[in-house]
């Protein structure tokens, strides 16, 4: 599916195991999303780095998965966000950057499965939407542009 090998997936999952995501927060996964997570639970990018179009550098450590027996899960991390209300709520994580920044896709109409950057370093009070950065139109092209990282 992708260029980018994903590597230490968790357990396969099921269509039913989205399904209650979508109803438990009320948004429904674009369907590349869904393919992408029938295939792969989580896991990590062999190549893990993302070069924006102004230069940027953005690491991806490890994409979230909809279900994690013995640890974090996107039902556990929308929780938290969600209570926290410190994320847009067209925002869905999908990958973790070392540090909890997050990469997230877009449940909006208008730019649906599209590829966002969220900073979540900022004063309380500060509106979230201005530390959210558009990377990519879809997951496949966000993947497939990851190149080798060298630390």
């Amino acid at each position: 599916m992708y260029s980018n090998n994903i590597l230490n997936t968790k357990e396969k999952i099921l269509e039913t195991d989205l399904q209650e995501i979508e109803k438990g927060f009320n948004f429904k996964f674009p369907s590349s999303f869904r393919d992408h997570y029938l295939l792969y639970n989580g896991g990590y990018p062999e190549k893990s780095l993302y070069v924006g179009n102004d230069g940027g550098e953005y690491i991806v450590d490890y994409f979230i998965p909809v279900k994690n027996e013995n640890g974090q899960d996107l039902n556990k991390i929308l929780s938290l966000l969600n209570d926290e209300k410190i994320k847009p709520v067209w925002l869905i994580p999908f990958a973790d950057e070392e540090g909890g920044n997050l990469f997230c896709f877009s449940i909006r109409e208008i730019d649906n499965g599209a590829i966002y950057y969220y900073n979540h370093e900022f004063e309380y009070g500060e509106n979230p939407e201005h530390h959210i950065d558009f990377l990519s139109e879809s997951i496949s092209d966000f993947i497939n542009s990851l190149v080798e990282y060298e630390d």
